[in-house]
């Protein structure tokens, strides 16, 4: 019934379709932010965002939204979405995921689970990008959800990138350009918006912009050449561009993307970008340090030339661990972006600009949008589940491989060991079923502590055969100097590789070396069937 009434409502809109001339100033600064809340339905805090501060969009997360079904996941929507067909206008909502797949996918419970950007470079296979874009599509839309913050493409340079890594197709621009060209067209056959980032390419830094501001020392040409030519040879294809909280001097020796007019009038002059730019999460410390406060952010953010302001995720460091925005929080911003354009400070020509790339966005895309298909139909098919396991297969690389050290693998004891974080996907594999008997282990965080050390070491030496999954153990030295001496303890090993593939070349002691490229269930049961 729920999804009828949303579908009547969409109908009924698209007779005069949306417009900026029936908005007034409080409804058009609403519409530049994509907030989160906190509800596994849609409850009174989203119907305050929606219909008090008539925001635009909403993404999800885990943490705040549960995402643990499919049914779930639709009746959210389609509960936001009714909220904001009663608003004054029936302005239809934007509504977001990082679904890129790999370490970055939010919906997993009862979703196709599937391998990330660097794995489906690994395939050699442009095509795959296609298939599993289409596939990603597909179940996103039947649950409501209409935009994904994806595809990733920047080029992954420098192989110490503590932000990137493994989202990326690969460290060649003409690949990424491939890949990324073959997602786009997925994304497009699906009906689902597609978002390219980071402009203008965060591939070479070694600072997390979640944590400081990286900079990128690199003339323009050479930006030209690597960075930037992703951008500049697809973004006719995307609906819209993701900024990247990084300074590019080259560009603005002054201020980083997302505040730098300088560096989006790149994007839509030179580039000639017409659609809708997005400044990443204005809750990461590479923006917030430089202005002070998110409010400040948002101002200068919409200034430079973002057109939507994304105000989700937790600030995840130093003394703001966890800290998030209220719907009080969103409230003030909202405010504090109102009275910068009375003021003067942001034109009512730059928010016009903005809100009509968003309103022209909205009208191509959700006004006579037919009702989700049948989740059954849809999610987590037979067919995608197979494209998923192709991927990984095609993907996984046997780096070393000593066969003595697989020799009756059945009839052996077997000490496991893995980060907590990934516990939920060798759940779903059949690695703890390998041996005779298996011990596992799964320490917390990426960096065990001494006494968790001291248990494992104690388990590897009651064990015949060691498995450890390293996990950008090149960046975590806890774990690091864990696997080391395990690997001193003279038992065989194997050691899965599941992230980084940097972590390959720190351990020659290991006799059996397995490169997932993903920390997802199908990757690792890949790696599983080797040792067969």
């Amino acid at each position: 019934m729920l999804q009828k009434l949303i579908v009547s409502c969409l109908v009924a809109t698209s007779c005069f379709g949306l417009s900026t001339k029936e908005m007034n100033l409080e409804e058009k600064v609403g519409q530049v932010l994509v907030v989160h809340f906190h509800g596994e339905q849609a409850n009174d805090d989203a119907k305050a965002l929606i219909q008090e501060m008539h925001v635009g969009g909403f993404i999800y997360y885990n943490w705040a939204n549960g995402l643990h079904s499919p049914a779930q996941v639709k009746s959210l929507g389609l509960g936001l979405q009714k909220f904001a067909q009663e608003t004054r206008l029936s302005i239809p909502l934007l509504i977001t995921a990082d679904q890129e797949g790999g370490v970055v996918a939010r919906l997993n419970q009862g979703f196709t689970v599937f391998p990330g950007n660097k794995a489906l470079g690994m395939t050699g296979d442009p095509d795959l990008a296609e298939k599993s874009a289409f596939a990603i599509g597909q179940e996103l839309l039947a649950v409501a959800v209409n935009m994904n913050l994806s595809p990733v493409v920047d080029v992954n340079c420098n192989p110490r990138n503590p932000v990137i890594g493994v989202r990326s197709y690969s460290d060649s621009p003409e690949t990424v350009v491939a890949f990324g060209r073959k997602a786009l067209e997925g994304y497009r056959k699906s009906g689902v918006m597609k978002a390219l980032k980071h402009y203008p390419g965060h591939g070479d830094v070694g600072v997390d912009s979640h944590i400081d501001l990286p900079v990128i020392n690199k003339t323009k040409e050479e930006l030209i050449k690597v960075e930037l030519r992703p951008f500049a040879e697809l973004a006719s294809q995307a609906d819209a561009v993701m900024t990247a909280h990084i300074l590019v001097p080259a560009l603005d020796p002054d201020h980083c993307a997302t505040l730098s007019k300088k560096t989006l009038d790149y994007l839509r002059k030179d580039i000639g970008f017409k659609g809708v730019i997005i400044a990443d999460s204005l809750m990461m410390e590479g923006v917030v340090k430089k202005c002070g406060s998110v409010d400040e952010a948002a101002i200068r953010a919409l200034n430079a030339g973002c057109d939507l302001l994304m105000m989700g995720g937790k600030q995840l460091i130093g003394g703001y661990v966890d800290l998030e925005l209220s719907v009080s929080d969103i409230r003030r911003i909202h405010h504090a972006l109102v009275e910068a354009v009375k003021s003067g400070r942001i034109s009512e020509e730059r928010l016009n600009q903005a809100v009509d790339r968003i309103v022209q966005l909205k009208n191509q895309y959700l006004i006579n949008r037919l009702a989700p298909q049948e989740i059954n139909r849809v999610v987590k098919t037979a067919e995608h589940k197979a494209l998923s396991k192709k991927i990984a297969a095609l993907s996984l690389k046997v780096i070393k491989n000593e066969p003595v050290c697989l020799a009756s693998l059945s009839e052996k004891k077997i000490a496991v060991f893995a980060p907590q974080a990934i516990k939920d996907s060798i759940d779903q594999t059949t690695l703890l079923k390998t041996g005779k008997e298996t011990l596992p282990f799964f320490f917390d965080g990426l960096n065990p502590s001494e006494t968790e050390i001291q248990s494992m070491k104690d388990q590897a030496k009651k064990a015949d055969v060691i498995v450890f999954c390293s996990y950008n153990s090149w960046k975590n030295s806890a774990q690091a100097s864990l696997i080391t001496s395990l690997s001193e303890l003279g038992k065989p090993m194997i050691l899965f590789v599941v992230r980084d593939p940097l972590d390959v070349t720190l351990y020659p002691q290991a006799h059996v070396v397995i490169t997932t490229f993903s920390p997802t269930a199908p990757s690792i049961q890949a790696g599983c069937d080797q040792l067969k």
